[in-house]
């Protein structure tokens, strides 16, 4: 399936584990539960489990034989950013203020969208390249995303982690063909049908989260967060989550930091990526 993406998918990299993907997953449809449930009842029927090859090949927009994270990963539509939203999400990695970007200054995971957007090669991304960047970004649909960037959403889905086996964000031929077994192999009950509990998008654990979070934002690859590294939603909460005051928040705070909060954050579930699970880190954009 070849279409634009929007522009936030390139800021992905801008997103933390504090947000709840596995919320947002559960609020939105998932394109192969809806291909593979022909009755829509909600559970995998024994006969649907059966199809589930024919099923899966529906997804497959551009018939080029495999299904692409474009193609089985529901796309929200409020996800664009108008190219001076861009501007002003990136430059929050501006360290040192002067009105541009370095490559020190960006996590590992972005260094490639700055060699994209640094068009005259000068090691510096400015205001106007990004600018630029916003208005033809895009990723033609069929083009495989990078593993670690879908890795999250398909290990969080139990229908996506089953079927593509060889976890590289891709389902290809072989992973359909496959798909009735790999589709059984979650029938805790061995009933021969998926019930939605069999199902359910699960909640990302305190170390995922962690780690994501250390991913997003160490940017000098210590594998702690300083004050300064940290998004500015988490700086209200610094001080107390740096439980043995050294300055830093490594993974084991973060993770017992994350391991306090009730689940979906305080006052219920968040209605969507956009909104924190836990304390308010909204200034770790999305």
């Amino acid at each position: 399936m070849r279409h634009v993406f929007p522009v936030m998918i390139m800021c992905g990299a801008l997103s933390v584990t504090a947000v709840s993907v596995s919320q947002e997953r559960r609020e939105r449809p998932r394109p192969v539960l809806l291909a593979l449930d022909l009755d829509h009842d909600g559970t995998l029927s024994a006969p649907e489990i059966q199809a589930a090859a024919a099923s899966l090949r529906t997804l497959d927009a551009n018939s080029d034989g495999e299904l692409t994270f474009d193609e089985f990963e529901p796309q929200r539509q409020d996800s664009g950013a108008t190219p001076d939203q861009l501007v002003t999400q990136l430059m929050a990695f501006d360290k040192n203020g002067d009105g541009v970007l370095t490559p020190d200054e960006l996590p590992a995971r972005m260094q490639a969208m700055f060699t994209r957007g640094d068009t005259n090669h000068d090691g510096k991304l400015t205001a106007a390249e990004i600018r630029d960047m916003a208005q033809h970004s895009g990723r033609a649909t069929g083009q495989r995303a990078e593993p670690g960037k879908a890795g999250m959403n398909m290990r969080l889905d139990p229908l996506l982690n089953a079927l593509d086996a060889n976890h590289d964000a891709v389902i290809s031929a072989a992973e359909m063909e496959a798909a009735s077994a790999e589709l059984l192999a979650l029938d805790a009950n061995h009933d021969g049908v998926l019930q939605p509990e069999e199902m359910r998008v699960r909640q990302q654990t305190p170390a995922e989260r962690a780690a994501h979070l250390l991913e997003e934002w160490d940017t000098n690859h210590d594998g702690k967060l300083s004050l300064d590294e940290a998004p500015d939603g988490l700086k209200p909460r610094f001080a107390q989550a740096d439980i043995n005051h050294d300055g830093f928040l490594d993974s084991a705070e973060m993770q017992a930091m994350f391991a306090a909060m009730p689940q979906g954050g305080p006052g219920g579930p968040p209605p969507g990526i956009t909104q924190p699970s836990g304390p308010d880190l909204k200034g770790a954009r999305n």
